[in-house]
Order: structure tokens, then sequence, then C-alpha cells
């Protein structure tokens, strides 16, 4: 359903603001993100910096996709907590009412992956991702399934490029956490993404991750994703708990 929510401003038959077609087809990226729960409602969005390097574009193009987004009342800029998602994809299926203004505070993610330490995030993915996969088989709609296979598909692809794939396994968690239809935990989750992608350390890792590596994760995940797919709750949390096994693995090894 939400695959057929247009943007704002292709409903706008003059955009008052003047774009370029990468800065329109950023927005529109980064509105698709917000609709699928990438980046949900009320969470911060990456960096600039950040999403420069992901899309491989200028900050200046960049700048422009969020002015874009936050003039149509998709993002707010928030003094001190950076850019929040305020828009939240409407439900056909239920009456729905205009959402507040968000007024919490949200974390500044900048600092949280400058000092947290590769042992520390092992230690909260080792608290959360277990439980959360649980909860995930749960509540995942068969399209949540559908588009989780879709991303185990593409690792399998990865056979050489360590950075692709990581991004890919990033990705495939994420869909997890979705999955658990559980804002809280969505939330936190992008937090530990952030961290595992942007941290001095992750970089490195990503970097020199092996086609070796490269194979026994993907291992790991095509058995995740089939117990996921076939509901298989306690044999979810154990495929998890191997995947996080290599993560620690990594980190004791230096990678």
């Amino acid at each position: 359903m939400n695959s057929e929510i247009r943007p704002p401003w292709d409903l706008d038959e003059k955009v008052s603001r003047p774009v370029t077609p990468k800065t329109r087809k950023l927005a529109d990226a980064l509105f698709a993100g917000i609709l699928e729960g990438v980046h949900s409602y009320g969470t911060r969005l990456p960096a600039e910096r950040i999403l420069c390097e992901d899309y491989r574009l200028s900050r200046n193009t960049v700048r422009q996709a969020l002015d874009l987004l936050c003039h149509y009342n998709v993002l707010e800029r928030q003094a001190g907590s950076g850019t929040v998602v305020c828009y939240r994809p409407p439900d056909n299926s239920k009456d729905t009412t205009p959402e507040p203004p968000i007024k919490q505070s949200i974390l500044d993610l900048t600092e949280i992956g400058e000092t947290t330490s590769p042992l520390e995030l092992g230690v909260v993915r080792s608290i959360i991702e277990p439980e959360m996969a649980r909860l995930a088989v749960l509540s995942m709609t068969s399209r949540d399934i559908q588009r989780l296979n879709e991303i185990q598909y593409d690792t399998e692809q990865i056979t050489v490029d360590g950075e692709r794939f990581l991004e890919l396994d990033d990705a495939l968690r994420m869909q997890i956490a979705v999955g658990t239809r559980n804002p809280l935990i969505i939330a936190i989750y992008s937090m530990i993404n952030h961290v595992n992608r942007t941290a001095d350390w992750a970089i490195q890792r990503r970097k020199s991750f092996t086609p070796g590596r490269i194979r026994e994760y993907r291992l790991h995940n095509k058995s995740l994703c089939r117990a996921i797919t076939n509901r298989e709750t306690e044999a979810t949390g154990e495929y998890l708990k191997l995947a996080l096994a290599e993560f620690h693995q990594d980190l004791l090894s230096g990678f």
C-alpha cells in the first residue's frame, strides 16, 4: 500500500523550490525509505556526511534534498538533534489524525558513534538481536518476509566486495527490526546500525572484510532467513546467536 503513496512534491503542480534531477532523485529515495520503515517516525536521519557517502553525492545536493523534504513537512530540523522524520504514512484501514509535532529530544548519534567501542556494540547486539528476531517472527507480514528474502538474495550475489556485503547485512537486520512493528525497537536498532556503519573501527572493518568472511556470513544469513520464513521462533534465535558469534570473532581477531 505504501508503495502507491506519491511524494508530496509530485502532487504539487508547481514545486516552489527549484531542484536538480539529482536532488529530486535523492528526495524520492529518502521518502521511499520512510514509507518502507527504514527511517521511521521520530527517528533521526544519518548525518549529511553519511548520506553523501551512501549516495555518492555532493554535500550541496544532499542539503537541497533535505531542504525539499523539510519544506513538505516530511522532515524537521531540530537544534542539537539533527534532521528528524516527522511524517508517518497514512493507514487507509483506519481513521487517522494529523501527528503532533515531534517535541521529544532525539539523541545525537554522532558522539555515540565516536565513543562506542567494538566490545560495547557487541554486547548491545547480543542483548537486542535474539529477542528482536523472535518478535519479528511473530509480527512480520508476508510482505516483510518477502523483502527480507530479497535482501538475502542480494547478499548471495556478493563474493568479494566486503563493504557492499556489510551494507546489505545491515539492511537485512534493519528489515528484521522493522518486522517487529515496534517503533522503539526500530529506533534502537537504527542507532545500532549507525554505530556499526560510522565508527572509525567499523569503517576499517568494512574495508578489510574478506571473501572468506563473506562466505561464512552468507551461510548464517541464509539459515536465519529460512527460519524466519518458516516461522521457527527458537531456530531463528539460535541462528542469530551464531551470526553474532561471527561478529564477535571479527572483533577478537582485529578484523
